[in-house]
């Protein structure tokens, strides 16, 4: 009996998971000839364009320092922006993605090095990344928030890049 009910789940036409939200998209685009047909280039531009907002948006919601680590990781992270690069591979090299983190340190560590900072109102504040030069390892929380933003643009750049491959790959 547990043979028939094994057979019997196995079957494709016993889970309709037409629920789940982008489902029926994604049954079209493993069908590389209804593939062409998923959408048409002006609305795939308006898509991209509303990622492209949402992208913006969010990164001017940061806090400024998280703002700063965005913008540096995101001029290095474009020297990795091609065909074949390791942060695309389907298991990026924890070595190379800790290499880019500090190269992003080394142009931000002033960050840690600061007692006092200076805030967008001209006011000299306490520096809540700085840290002792005695007790600076790989482990600070700057380094850590370095780490955080980095992972997230790398997802960002890996999203969009097998959204297009979908999209240019037939052309």
């Amino acid at each position: 009996m547990d043979d028939m009910n094994k057979d019997d789940m196995s079957k494709k036409e016993d889970f309709n998971f037409e629920w789940l939200p982008g489902f029926r998209e994604m049954m079209v685009c493993q069908n590389d000839s209804q593939a062409q047909s998923l959408l048409p280039p002006e609305q795939l531009q308006q898509e991209e364009q509303k990622y492209w907002k949402d992208y913006e948006y969010l990164i001017q919601m940061l806090p400024m320092v998280v703002r700063e680590v965005w913008i540096v990781a995101d001029a290095l992270l474009d020297r990795y922006e091609y065909a074949g690069s390791s942060i695309y591979s389907e298991y990026p090299d924890k070595v190379t993605i800790l290499k880019i983190a500090d190269m992003v340190y080394d142009k931000l560590k002033y960050r840690e090095e600061q007692e006092m900072i200076q805030t967008n109102d001209e006011a000299m504040i306490k520096n809540p990344y700085f840290i002792e030069v005695s007790l600076r390892d790989g482990n600070s929380p700057f380094r850590t928030l370095i780490q955080v933003v980095l992972h997230w643009n790398i997802n960002h750049r890996r999203q969009r890049y097998y959204r297009r491959q979908k999209v240019f790959s037939n052309r």
